[in-house]
């Protein structure tokens, strides 16, 4: 079963009960708040949505007040944004019962290590690079310093630690990445938009290493505002489930 089923399993029996309170497209993030006091966060693929007229999301303005199986259904679309709408949802059901205390993945790194990171996490770069000489990144988007994402496919490979950014679930990417960096020591699923319930990971990954929101109401403002990860840290406490 792939990662984005297993979501879906163990998300739909709760998301049928529950209604949608709020809904928040940003440039960075999507949010979705539902009733009870629970909201979640996805990646906003912005720059790779296919817009084509004014209207980018037919359902817009009929969101709120439905089920919240009716986002999470679309956890099964190509489309960037219902996949993305359908992990915000996800995440704000799943995530909601996390209590476990941030770990540091970087504390998990030795110095003869090889080190790839799947997705540019800046607050991590130097830190790493002080551990170890073998580290590579791979990104989509060009950043000095950084590998194609498809580079992913040959160094996960060879890496004993691999973190691989949770927008590979929106994208339908992840099943791929971790089957390719399976023989890793580490693999820390990592970023906003990750689902931190054991049981979608189990005998996949190691780590799962996301956020809860903990001000819904910041979080909302700050992702309406084109705000991103550093401007969601008032708004989102930091947590780290080992798998």
């Amino acid at each position: 079963m792939h990662i984005h089923e297993k979501i879906y399993d163990l998300a739909i029996d709760r998301a049928k009960e529950l209604s949608v309170k709020d809904v928040r497209i940003g440039f960075g993030y999507t949010l979705v708040e539902l009733e009870g006091g629970v909201c979640g966060l996805a990646y906003s693929f912005t720059k790779e949505l296919n817009i084509q007229t004014c209207t980018v999301l037919d359902e817009a303005g009929s969101l709120v007040g439905k089920r919240a199986s009716f986002l999470l259904e679309k956890i099964f679309s190509y489309n960037l944004l219902d996949s993305a709408l359908a992990l915000a949802c996800a995440n704000a059901i799943l995530n909601s019962g996390v209590s476990e205390k941030d770990i540091d993945v970087v504390g998990l790194i030795e110095p003869e290590d090889s080190v790839v990171m799947i997705g540019y996490f800046s607050p991590l770069i130097e830190p790493i690079k002080k551990k170890t000489d073998d580290f590579k990144i791979c990104e989509r988007s060009f950043r000095e310093g950084t590998l194609p994402d498809y580079a992913a496919y040959f160094e996960l490979k060879k890496a004993d630690v691999a973190l691989i950014t949770a927008t590979s679930i929106i994208n339908k990417t992840i099943d791929s990445l971790l089957e390719v960096g399976k023989n890793a020591r580490v693999k820390a699923i990592i970023g906003p938009s990750t689902p931190m319930d054991k049981r979608i990971f189990e005998g996949k990954a190691t780590h799962l290493c996301g956020s809860v929101v903990v001000d819904i109401d910041l979080a909302k403002r700050v992702v309406s505002e084109a705000g991103g990860t550093r401007k969601l840290k008032p708004a989102t406490k930091k947590m780290c489930v080992v798998v």
